[in-house]
């Protein structure tokens, strides 16, 4: 598969190029008052409100540092709710690259915490495989609402 390789604090992660319907530069996000603090904030993005995860602070590693390599990926959720986006937000998100994803082995994660997916060797070093649908479905629950709604503004 084609991977979008990004950073999420000592992790390289990947996702299926296939699974991103855009990456965007980081922009100012509106906070979302009573949020879990991984929820950085929403923005309007073609005319819907779009809120954002921080996965730096969903893993535990502190808030996404503020790099020009930030970026938000964004993605199709929930898959009933047409053209609703989640937004993942990331550092060092710039590359695209062939990864072989069958020898993927499961890791094991902290108690209570979502994780980023199986790890692979890939030649650098240790590479996530993030199943985006896996990921939003588990912090939906926790998001009160926010991620469900695919309201516009």
């Amino acid at each position: 598969m084609l991977g979008l390789v990004f950073q999420v604090g000592a992790n390289k992660v990947a996702v299926d190029v296939r699974r991103v319907r855009e990456v965007v530069p980081r922009v100012r996000l509106a906070d979302v008052h009573g949020g879990p603090p991984w929820v950085a904030g929403v923005f309007v993005y073609r005319g819907r409100v779009v809120p954002v995860i921080d996965l730096h602070a969903l893993v535990g590693v502190g808030a996404c540092p503020p790099h020009l390599s930030s970026r938000i990926i964004l993605f199709p959720y929930p898959p009933d709710v047409p053209d609703s986006l989640v937004g993942l937000l990331a550092t060092q998100v710039a590359e695209i690259r062939e990864i072989k994803s069958e020898v993927a082995h499961p890791l094991p994660g902290p108690a209570g915490r979502t994780g980023l997916g199986p790890a692979l060797a890939d030649g650098e070093g240790v590479l996530r495989l993030l199943d985006p649908d896996w990921l939003l479905s588990q912090v939906a629950a926790g998001a009160g609402g926010l991620i469900a709604t695919g309201f516009a503004p």
